[in-house]
């Protein structure tokens, strides 16, 4: 059962988790040596849910319900006002559990009525709470997380998952907004891919490890010193390279990407785009300014990467700019 203390918790504990490795490193790009465009040609607007963002990143789900989550998410709110990018809120399971949380949901949303927003719910939900938790939002989109590697290691975690599968499915078809699954920081191999594309999931992020990782947390907050779990998962470029021969399913990236060159990366591996979470966290921490400072510097770094590869667009990075070493 989700707390406010919970809430209160990943917080903490995410934003003390230091950086851990992750296989972006291991990717290397092909670059143009003599490149034949300018930084001022490139066009980062991409389109996805019929809908046209200025950039091929999203804010991803981190919190709300507790006073702080909810401070959080005005913060994160008002920069992709700013910057025309989704904002996935974090689980809404408090609105349906607490007084005066629903009403908090409400409230977000009338004070960004223009701004992109995703719900967020788990597996657990019914069709009925669903559609609630979307109204509630009047959200354009619906994500259901999928953490069963950290509802294994909570303490108070879930145990049974028979009926995740049917409840998608049923979300899925019964609701009028694209669905999006996402994992938590755990990736997806074939086999969870091939079971959601064949209930008619269209949206799914991989979200793999090299991020947050919720296993840590977890032990954190319940003084475990370590976990026969810690290890579980795989990487956000794995789970990539996995979905790469899905077809009619728009993916999703999420897990470890830290600046705009793993941004590229994930395009150039077939994401239509990218959700950084830790990133958004932190910044939702400092000054206005040195916050939009970050966020364009990503945006920079991005652009850059892109003029060293010799392409103006996201639509034109494929696997092809992914370099593969002949000497392995």
């Amino acid at each position: 059962m989700m707390s406010k203390k919970r809430k209160d918790d990943h917080i903490k504990f995410a934003r003390k988790q230091k950086e851990l490795e992750n296989d972006f490193t291991k990717v290397r790009l092909i670059h143009h040596s003599v490149p034949s465009i300018s930084v001022d040609d490139i066009n980062l607007e991409t389109s996805y849910f019929n809908r046209s963002f200025s950039y091929p990143f999203y804010i991803n789900a981190m919190t709300g319900g507790n006073d702080e989550g909810n401070n959080i998410n005005y913060r994160l709110a008002t920069i992709a006002s700013k910057y025309n990018i989704p904002f996935f809120v974090g689980s809404q399971s408090l609105a349906f559990k607490e007084k005066g949380v629903k009403e908090q949901y409400i409230a977000l949303r009338k004070a960004f009525p223009h701004l992109f927003i995703v719900s967020n719910i788990n597996p657990n939900f019914t069709l009925m709470m669903a559609k609630e938790a979307i109204d509630m939002l009047g959200a354009n989109a619906l994500a259901i997380h999928v953490n069963s590697i950290q509802e294994i290691v909570m303490k108070e975690g879930d145990r049974d998952f028979s009926k995740w599968l049917i409840n998608i499915e049923t979300i899925v078809k019964g609701v009028n907004v694209p669905v999006i699954i996402k994992e938590v920081g755990y990736g997806m191999h074939k086999v969870t891919l091939d079971a959601l594309y064949k209930i008619g999931v269209k949206y799914i992020d991989i979200s793999g490890t090299g991020g947050t990782n919720f296993t840590i947390i977890e032990s954190e907050r319940n003084k475990v010193k370590d976990s026969a779990f810690k290890d579980f998962g795989i990487s956000t470029v794995e789970s990539l390279m996995l979905a790469e021969d899905l077809k009619d399913v728009t993916i999703f990236a999420s897990g470890g990407v830290r600046n705009g060159v793993n941004v590229v990366k994930s395009l150039c591996l077939g994401a239509k785009a990218v959700g950084m979470a830790r990133f958004f966290l932190d910044i939702a921490y400092l000054e206005e300014n040195e916050g939009y400072h970050k966020i364009d510097t990503l945006i920079d770094e991005i652009k850059k990467t892109m003029v060293l590869l010799n392409v103006k667009t996201p639509s034109e990075l494929t696997t092809k700019f992914i370099f593969k070493s002949p000497l392995v």
